[in-house]
């Protein structure tokens, strides 16, 4: 199984592992990213252009 996320609001945002499983990435606006499975924690934060603002995703899961 995959989680497959979206941008839905905000310009920008940083995806990031707090144990440093994969490099941090930035997602823009309607782009989508996937998370594989065993990343069980990941951060999405305000970044760029979007920084102090509210951002939202749209997460689905995928089984393969």
């Amino acid at each position: 199984m995959v989680n497959v996320l979206n941008l839905i609001e905000g310009e920008e945002a940083i995806v990031t592992s707090p144990e440093n499983l994969f490099a941090p990435f930035v997602v823009h606006y309607a782009e989508t990213f996937i998370i594989p499975e065993n990343i069980k924690e990941y951060t999405i934060a305000p970044y760029g252009k979007s920084k102090g603002q509210k951002i939202a995703t749209l997460k689905a899961y995928v089984r393969v």
